[in-house]
């Protein structure tokens, strides 16, 4: 396989003048990143744009905190791997659910609850857990987590799903152009900052192209204000059963694709499956965050798949980068007008910049199946069929129209794939030869 580029290693601290622009291409990622999951759930269930903007500040202040907490650490807490954590999309459609039927006050309340509980059971089962979850495993889940977002940046690239031109064949060419840009960059100058700094410069570039074809808005940049402090708790909390029942099994699962993204953040920056230690002050990090993000009225945070992609892309793995990138996200919580300059990039110039990153998590989980060892019939079952499941309820997702939410949540994408390995992988016991090896 070919090596991704070598550019800053975990802990170094690249110079100022290189720091600010790679900083900013992990801050235009995480802020496209996280911005529709409030203004999907505030929309879904039917609050005003004054409430929305609420949402939108807690939302962009809390991923900035858990960031940092999660790059830098403190004390336990902290994997400090170049990881975001960025509020949710996996709670986009049970918040919608539940908000509607029990009140945003009762989502808040589940979803607070549900961070703690899971918090705790990881932190103190994690030496058993890191046992459960073997190499073959957490690749499985980190190769179905790139192929369902790869479809994700096919829809940016279109244009952004739901946009009036979404499909617009300009969409798809700034979208072309703004991978060959990076592909380009990479190639002929892989020893120079242009190759770091290659999906920046690839957005800058056909950012403008956008405006040349009118697709380039900067109008939200005049009509947002200056500042804005989050309200912490604005629409109550309230605790009812089911709610809480629902948001713990997918606060697990979220914490499952956390394990798999930190494996491959660690393959990136040191070349080795993160340390126990790691794993378990990232789960605390997570936990922390996810419960700060619950009284900022948000959804719980996730590891940012698409920033490691982009490290990955670049080169760049230092913490100290992704970390910047996390307080300047924060302060955009309390500065509407700057995180504004962000959401103005084109969808599909962001969307050549996703895509890219999610095939490198695709080819990083098959680094971390080929890295723990050669496959048995037995793991070759397990990653095959976990795969088959996740994958593909995931891209027929109509097949599970009959069930519940929370049921169909489970059974597709990342969950689905999860679940299935670890249910075959503790039905179908190892043979004395396959011990041995591992």
């Amino acid at each position: 396989m070919s090596k991704i580029p070598v550019g800053y290693g975990l802990n170094d601290c690249p110079p100022i003048k290189e720091t600010v622009p790679l900083s900013i291409q992990q801050i235009v990622v995480l802020v496209f990143n996280v911005l529709p999951v409030p203004l999907i759930i505030g929309a879904g269930i039917g609050l005003s744009a004054s409430e929305i903007t609420i949402l939108v500040a807690g939302c962009l202040l809390v991923t900035g905190i858990a960031t940092l907490l999660q790059t830098i650490g403190v004390g336990p807490i902290g994997a400090r791997l170049p990881i975001p954590l960025e509020c949710s999309f996996v709670f986009v459609a049970p918040g919608i659910a539940l908000g509607a039927q029990y009140g945003l006050a009762a989502f808040t309340g589940a979803c607070l609850v549900g961070s703690i509980i899971t918090t705790i059971l990881w932190t103190g089962l994690h030496k058993q857990l890191s046992i459960l979850f073997k190499p073959y495993i957490t690749g499985a889940v980190v190769m179905a987590l790139g192929l369902s977002l790869c479809s994700v940046g096919i829809g940016y690239c279109a244009g952004g799903v739901g946009s009036a031109d979404y499909g617009d064949p300009i969409n798809l060419l700034l979208a072309a152009g703004t991978i060959i840009i990076m592909v380009l960059l990479n190639h002929f100058c892989s020893k120079s900052f242009l190759s770091k700094a290659s999906p920046l410069i690839a957005i800058l570039v056909m950012s403008a192209a956008a405006a040349a074809f009118g697709k380039l808005d900067l109008s939200p940049i005049a009509e947002e204000a200056w500042i804005r402090i989050p309200q912490p708790l604005h629409f109550g909390i309230k605790f009812e059963l089911g709610p809480i029942i629902s948001i713990s099994i997918l606060c697990f699962i979220a914490l499952v694709e956390l394990m798999g993204d930190q494996t491959t953040a660690s393959m990136l920056a040191k070349n080795s499956l993160p340390t126990s230690h790691e794993t378990k002050g990232g789960v605390l990090a997570q936990g922390v965050g996810s419960v700060i993000s619950s009284m900022f009225n948000m959804v719980p945070v996730i590891s940012g798949s698409a920033n490691i992609g982009l490290c990955g892309l670049s080169g760049v793995t230092s913490r100290f980068v992704t970390a910047i990138a996390g307080g300047v996200v924060a302060l955009c919580g309390l500065c509407p007008k700057l995180c504004a300059v962000f959401s103005c990039i084109p969808s599909a110039v962001l969307g050549g910049v996703a895509l890219s990153a999610f095939g490198t998590i695709l080819v990083s989980g098959m680094n971390v199946i080929h890295n723990g060892g050669p496959l048995t019939a037995r793991t070759t079952t397990i990653v095959a069929i976990s795969l088959a499941v996740g994958v593909g309820f995931s891209a027929a997702s109509d097949a599970l129209v009959a069930l519940p939410f929370w049921a169909s949540s489970l059974l597709s994408g990342v969950p689905g794939t999860a679940i299935v390995a670890v249910i075959l992988s503790l039905i179908l016991p190892e043979k004395k030869d396959e011990k041995a090896a591992a």
